[in-house]
């Protein structure tokens, strides 16, 4: 009996049963966490998009801003009206005309916070630049509080407090700290090019101009609801800011388009645009399989992209008056996303694809629908 139990084929049949038990047990894990990780695919290829914005701004004749959105919106718009075309989008193309106004301004905000966030990237490492989105989400609460009646809690306005404390210390002024050198390593100067102080103060102002664009875009899609389809929203803000970016191009002194040198500048930017649809799918559907506080949270580990990029491709690390100052505004802005955290509510099906801006503001999209019907009902009623 007990050679048997010892025997080749028991020990063959043995590790059979092992390993269908291991593959149910990862299978369980991803049906249990397949939103999560959807959301964490998502925050992969976004970070992404950010260091070859960053890889492409750098260098002697780096691209300007404006033609990385160019080309990475460009291509998002041809993506997007492909994808609503074929999929029959109610008032596509041009939207409800009863909202185009609001998806026009919506689209003049994002292109300003697009901007914004990518001047920034070639004068600040990507995490840092990456610190200042987690601000957006209580500025859009403070901006729905004034436009839209909706509450602004004490604890957001703490929240708020703090996380300027954060960005004090990510910014580290030369005029409170004194002149401080707060980067680590740049082991690889030979590839990004050197920031002055000056440099860096303007692009965290730049960045927190962006905070206010972002929030502008937020807002308004709040207002739109669920009167024009995420993707009309997505867009209009793909075609204003690849039209506004070529104008800028062709009318500003001093700049102007680059041509792209060898196939690896090609390929980035075909990377981006493709990416950006890729970036919009992913968000999509991992926020509608889990809108939980955990999959929420899952936006935020674009922070260790960020810096896994900047320590890969430049060799740079933020120091630690940047690095407490980051910890400082993730911690203060989750504990206010997750103060929000409400349990799942149905949406219609023109709702329900995620704008892949929208995304951050995870838990605090809960209830925007009610809100500007709210508003709607109050404005019928005294008319």
């Amino acid at each position: 009996m007990q050679s048997w139990r010892n025997s080749p084929q028991n020990e063959h049949g043995d590790s059979e049963v092992a390993e269908r038990s291991s593959q149910s047990t990862w299978k369980a894990v991803w049906h249990d966490n397949k939103g999560m990780f959807l959301i964490l695919l998502a925050e992969i290829a976004g970070s992404s998009m950010d260091a070859m914005v960053r890889f492409l701004q750098q260098g002697g004749r780096g691209m300007h801003p404006f033609q990385v959105i160019v080309a990475r919106m460009g291509m998002t718009f041809v993506l997007s009206t492909i994808y609503m075309w074929w999929t029959k989008v109610p008032h596509f193309p041009f939207g409800d005309g009863k909202v185009r106004g609001w998806l026009i301004l919506r689209a003049l905000f994002g292109f300003s916070g697009l901007f914004c966030l990518y001047y920034s990237v070639h004068y600040l490492p990507l995490a840092e630049a990456t610190i200042f989105r987690f601000l957006v989400p209580l500025v859009t609460a403070w901006a729905c509080s004034v436009f839209l009646g909706q509450a602004f809690t004490r604890k957001e306005l703490l929240a708020g407090v703090i996380a300027f404390i954060g960005v004090v210390f990510v910014a580290h002024p030369a005029g409170i700290f004194g002149p401080i050198d707060d980067d680590v390593g740049a082991s690889k100067k030979d590839g990004i090019d050197e920031v002055t102080p000056t440099q860096r103060l303007v692009a965290i102002t730049v960045s927190i101009a962006g905070i206010f664009g972002a929030s502008g875009a937020y807002t308004t899609i709040r207002i739109i609801g669920d009167r024009a389809h995420a993707l009309m929203s997505v867009n209009y803000f793909a075609i204003i800011a690849t039209i506004g970016s070529t104008f800028a191009l062709l009318v500003t002194p001093g700049i102007g388009f680059v041509m792209p040198e060898g196939a690896r500048e090609w390929t980035l930017l075909l990377l981006l645009g493709v990416l950006g649809f890729v970036l919009q799918f992913l968000l999509t559907a991992g926020l509608q399989l889990d809108k939980s506080s955990k999959a929420t949270s899952m936006l935020y580990t674009q922070v260790v992209f960020a810096l896994t990029f900047d320590w890969a491709i430049w060799g740079v690390l933020p120091g630690s008056l940047s690095i407490l100052g980051g910890s400082i505004v993730i911690v203060s802005t989750l504990w206010a996303a997750l103060q929000k955290t409400q349990p799942a509510k149905t949406i219609s099906p023109k709702s329900s694809t995620v704008d892949e801006e929208t995304a951050l503001l995870g838990a605090q999209t809960q209830g925007v629908v009610e809100a500007v019907e709210r508003r709607a009902s109050i404005g019928a009623s005294t008319s």
